[in-house]
C-alpha cells in the first residue's frame, strides 16, 4: 500500500464517528480528492458550514477559493448532493478577519496538524471566526540522537534567540518528523512574539501562488506580502526542482527577508547540493545557512515513540510487544504510527472475541505479519542477505564463506543465519549450503546463538571497529534489505 493510500485511510479514519452531515460531506470529499490535495486544499486553508441546506465552503484567502472553485468544485457538488439533495447548493467565500489586512494569500498562522478525533471540513470555533487552533508544537517532539541538532536549531529559531541562523535547510527521509519541526518553529515564533508575522506554505503553494501572481498581474501584491515577514516556513522545498523562475523568485524572498531581519527556514527530502535542478546561487544561500539533516530513529528513540503513542491512543503495549514493534518499523516515524494503528485494529477484535489481555509480541506479529520486512512483494534471497550483512558487519564475503573464526566472521554467519530463518522459507541444510557449511547443524547453532544475544541485549563489533547493540544491528540489515 503506498503512502497516499494510508494518508487517504489516516483521513477517513479521522471521520469516523462523527455523526453531522458537515462531517460526511468533508469525508466524501477527501475521498474524492485524495489525501495530499485535502491536506494542502481543505483541512489548512478552509471550513465548510451548512446553512438552510447550502454548502459554505470558507476559504482563508481569495487564492484558495478560486483554486478550490477551478479544481475541485465538482467533487464538492457531487459530495454535498449525496448529502442535502440535488438541488443543494455550494457557495465559496473568503472567511473575514475583522481588523486585519486581507492577502490574497494564506494567513501568516501556521496551520494545524491533522485531528485524529476531528471529521475532514469541522473545526473547532471560537466566537471568532479567524482564529485556528495552534501547530504542532516542538515541546511534543520526540528527541533522539537522530535528531537532537535539528531541533536545537528549530528551537533556537524559534525563540529568535541571539546567535540563531537566519536560514535553516532541514533534510531527510519522508515520515520522520521534518513537518513537525517545521510548524513547531512557526508555532513557538508565534507563541514567543504575538505581533510576528510568519508564515507556513508548501513549495507547492509557493510556486501555484507566485504563477497566480504573475498571470494575474499581482506580483507587487504577493512580493509585499512575503517578503516583510518575519518568519517564512517552506515545506518540501525540492518541489522548486527545474523551476528557474520560481527559484529565482524565491531566492530574491530569502535575501528580502534576511536583510530586513527575519527567517526562513525549509525542510526537504534531499540535501540542498543533491536537489536535482536546483540554481547554484540557491544552493549557495542554503548552505550560507544551518544545513541539518534528519536521520531515521535509532530503537531507543522508537521505543519510546511506540510507548508515547500507545499510551496516547488507550493501548496496552507490554514491554515486549513494544521491543518487537519497534524491531519491526524501522524505516520511520509514519511506519510506526501504521503498524500501531494495525496492531490496535487487532487487538480491538481480539477484545470482542472476549481476550481483553495486555497486547503481547504476538499479537504484534500477527498484526505485522511480512509487511515491515518485505521488498515490495518481491522474495529476499540468500545471496543478498549475505551480500547485504557481509556489507553491514564488514567482512568480505570470501571469509564468510571459509572456515576462519574471528569474532567478526562468525558474527555475520550468525546474522545470515537468523535473517534467513526470518525472513526466507529456506531450511537450515539451504541455508548451509549458502554458507558454504559442510552440515546444517552449525547454521543451527549460529541462529540459536544470535537469538539468545537478542534476548539479552548484547553489544557485538559493529563498523569502525565500534562496539553497537546487536538489535540496532538487526535493524540497519533489515533497513538496508527493505531498500534492495
Amino acid at each position: 500500500m503506498n503512502e497516499n493510500t494510508n494518508e487517504l485511510e489516516e483521513t477517513i479514519d479521522a471521520s469516523r464517528g462523527a455523526g453531522d452531515c458537515t462531517s460526511r460531506i468533508g469525508r466524501e470529499v477527501a475521498r474524492r480528492v485524495g489525501p495530499r490535495r485535502w491536506d494542502m486544499w481543505f483541512d489548512r486553508s478552509t471550513a465548510f458550514v451548512v446553512e438552510d441546506g447550502r454548502l459554505k465552503v470558507e476559504a482563508d484567502s481569495r487564492f484558495v477559493a478560486d483554486w478550490i472553485e477551478r479544481h475541485f468544485r465538482e467533487a464538492i457538488q457531487i459530495a454535498a448532493r449525496a448529502e442535502l439533495g440535488e438541488h443543494a447548493e455550494v457557495q465559496l467565500d473568503v472567511r473575514s478577519r475583522p481588523g486585519a489586512e486581507q492577502p490574497k494569500s494564506d494567513p501568516t498562522t501556521p496551520p494545524p496538524p491533522p485531528d485524529r478525533n476531528k471529521a475532514p471540513g469541522r473545526r473547532t470555533r471560537s466566537k471568532s471566526r479567524g482564529r485556528r487552533e495552534a501547530g504542532p508544537s516542538l515541546d511534543g517532539f520526540e528527541i533522539g540522537d537522530s535528531n537532537r541538532l535539528a531541533y536545537d536549531a528549530a528551537c533556537r529559531l524559534g525563540d529568535d534567540l541571539e546567535g540563531s541562523t537566519s536560514v535553516l535547510f532541514v533534510h531527510g527521509d519522508c515520515g520522520i518528523g521534518k513537518t513537525h519541526l517545521l510548524r513547531g518553529i512557526c508555532e513557538k515564533r508565534k507563541h514567543h512574539d504575538r505581533r510576528a508575522k510568519v508564515r507556513y506554505l508548501t513549495g507547492e503553494q509557493f510556486t501555484n501562488e507566485y504563477i497566480h501572481a504573475v498571470r494575474n498581474s499581482e506580483l507587487d501584491a504577493f512580493r509585499k506580502t512575503l517578503r516583510r515577514l518575519d518568519l517564512l516556513a517552506i515545506d518540501d522545498v525540492h518541489f522548486l526542482s527545474n523551476k528557474n523562475a520560481t527559484q529565482s523568485e524565491f531566492l530574491h524572498t530569502i535575501d528580502a527577508i534576511v536583510m530586513s531581519g527575519g527567517a526562513v527556514a525549509v525542510v526537504s527530502d534531499d540535501h540542498p547540493r543533491t536537489i536535482n535542478r536546483f540554481s547554484g546561487p540557491l544552493v549557495s544561500r542554503f548552505l550560507s545557512g544551518m544545513v541539518v539533516q534528519v536521520d531515521r530513529p535509532d530503537r531507543e528513540l522508537r521505543v519510546r515513540l511506540a510507548r508515547r503513542l500507545a499510551m496516547e491512543r488507550g493501548i496496552r503495549l507490554g514491554d515486549g510487544a513494544t521491543e518487537t514493534l519497534a524491531s519491526r518499523c524501522v524505516g520511520s516515524v509514519r511506519e510506526l504510527i501504521g503498524g500501531l494503528t494495525r496492531v490496535d485494529a487487532l487487538a480491538r477484535l481480539d477484545a470482542r472475541l472476549g481476550d481483553q489481555s495486555e497486547i503481547g509480541s504476538i499479537t504484534i506479529q500477527r498484526a505485522l505479519g511480512d509487511e515491515s520486512t518485505s521488498t515490495g512483494g518481491k522474495p529476499i534471497r540468500l545471496s543478498r542477505i549475505i551480500e547485504v550483512v557481509c556489507e553491514e558487519v564488514g567482512v568480505d564475503r570470501d571469509e564468510l564463506l571459509s572456515s576462519g573464526r574471528h569474532r567478526r566472521v562468525v558474527l555475520a554467519r550468525g546474522l545470515c543465519a537468523y535473517l534467513a530463518r526470518e525472513l526466507t522459507n529456506a531450511c537450515f541444510p539451504e541455508i548451509a549450503a549458502a554458507l558454504g557449511r559442510t552440515t546444517h547443524s552449525t547454521v543451527h547453532t549460529a541462529d540459536r546463538r544470535i537469538r539468545r544475544q537478542l534476548e539479552s541485549d548484547e553489544a557485538v563489533p559493529g563498523p569502525a571497529e565500534q562496539s553497537v547493540r546487536l538489535r540496532d544491528l538487526v535493524d540497519e540489515v533489515r533497513q538496508a534489505l527493505r531498500r534492495a
